[in-house]
């Protein structure tokens, strides 16, 4: 069966304009990988695989640091904006949406 793989991370840019680079850091990224589970469970070694594969994404201009992951074995279940929308507009405030 094939499950996700989500890697989060850590996205910088370079503000650098000389051979010494300014990583600044801009926020998450995620990562994303389709797997069979079966071999995905033969690993003892995942994080470090996966430290590797998103730190080989690093350009001069962009960088990406390993920060964690998590497998999904199965899609999300979708929840309703309009359920939100109305919880949200319930909090006493002036009507937002």
């Amino acid at each position: 069966m094939d499950c996700k793989i989500i890697i989060n991370s850590q996205y910088y840019q370079n503000y650098s304009d000389t051979d010494t680079p300014y990583w600044k850091p801009k926020g998450g990224h995620e990562f994303q990988i389709v797997v069979n589970s079966d071999v995905l469970m033969y690993s003892n070694e995942l994080e470090k695989h996966l430290t590797t594969m998103v730190s080989k994404q690093t350009t001069s201009h962009e960088k990406f640091e390993y920060k964690g992951h998590e497998v999904q074995f199965s899609e999300p279940t979708m929840l309703g904006k309009g359920e939100l929308y109305d919880l949200i507009n319930s909090e006493g405030r002036e009507r937002v949406i």
